[in-house]
């Protein structure tokens, strides 16, 4: 009997530290400070950073916590930061706690901005949140610290314990690839050109899309000849299913919808099927060689392609950055 319960005797302690080994993992994205501010681009982005804030505040309490929040590069980002506020099902009477963009607010109430410009009262809806199910997410519109403008954001709030005072812990995220907020003045060629980036990239192409869904097949023409659309080496295509060129603010290529028979957009992808991932994912990002029309060189180019169904066809709107430039 000894030797039958010797191997699960072996098999208890070795369980244990497997259990202990894993333990790290979970927590290490915020031990490491990897989940930061300044990483902050996506709602699972704002997720985790809402609920390290949280950890943060149980290991060093309440007021350096405050402190950090304010001070920290790691909590506080531009537009990105973390916010404390009292829960409470009397809106009025709502106190903030941590509120960075506006530290003067704190201990005081947020009355005069109870209902958002969609006429809901955040407090009240948020409320309503943390007591079914204690975190998620809500949306509204509030002022943009990095624009001055008020802007529809998502944000994440969880339930927290403030010392002594229910509260809610939350962070959001403006989204400037929405219908109503693609705004011409932060959402065009010349602002990707100046810095291009894979988020910047994505904005400028769904708001695009989003111009070929209102308009149809009119939008051809502003997509490939408005300067919005069309600036230097940075320009918006079309292509078709079979990966024909529909229309291109490429200046080596006639503007417009053609006629077929046009070289594609993605002639350096006829080896791969890339158009049926983009086709099945609704959007995806592909890297190629491809002619810069600032320099008329072969490049790497970096391209972001998102699917459209216009008068029942499916497109493909398309735009990319060089990376030799």
């Amino acid at each position: 009997m000894a030797r039958n319960r010797l191997p699960c005797l072996l098999i208890i302690p070795i369980l244990a530290v497997a259990g202990q080994g894993f333990a790290p993992a979970q927590t290490s994205a915020c031990a490491d400070h990897s989940i930061s501010a300044g990483a902050v681009r996506t709602y699972e982005d704002v997720e985790a950073f809402v609920k390290c804030a949280y950890e943060f505040v149980q290991e060093v309490g309440f007021e350096e916590a405050h402190r950090a929040f304010h001070e920290d590069e790691r909590w506080r980002k531009g537009a990105n930061y973390i916010f404390v506020s009292e829960d409470t099902p009397v809106s009025e009477e709502t106190r903030s706690f941590v509120f960075p963009p506006d530290p003067s607010r704190e201990g005081g109430n947020f009355a005069r901005l109870l209902n958002d410009a969609f006429g809901n009262n955040y407090y009240r809806d948020r409320h309503r949140i943390l007591s079914l199910v204690g975190e998620g997410w809500i949306h509204y519109a509030f002022t943009n610290p990095a624009t001055g403008m008020e802007e529809p954001k998502a944000s994440y709030v969880k339930s927290i314990d403030w010392d002594g005072t229910p509260a809610a812990i939350g962070s959001g995220i403006y989204r400037r690839d929405l219908p109503g907020t693609c705004r011409r003045e932060e959402v065009n060629a010349t602002v990707l050109g100046m810095d291009p980036s894979s988020e910047r990239l994505q904005e400028f192409v769904r708001c695009a899309a989003m111009e070929m869904e209102a308009m149809g097949y009119f939008a051809s023409i502003s997509l490939s000849a408005d300067p919005r659309w069309r600036h230097d080496s940075i320009y918006v295509f079309g292509v078709d299913g079979n990966g024909n060129t529909l229309f291109s603010g490429d200046p080596y290529r006639w503007g417009g919808w053609t006629l077929g028979g046009q070289e594609t957009e993605l002639t350096s992808l006829a080896d791969r099927d890339d158009l049926s991932v983009a086709q099945a994912f609704g959007e995806t990002f592909l890297y190629y060689m491809s002619r810069n029309p600032a320099t008329g060189m072969e490049q790497r180019k970096v391209v972001f392609v998102k699917r459209v169904v216009t008068y029942g066809l499916p497109i493909l709107i398309g735009s990319g950055y060089y990376l030799d430039e």
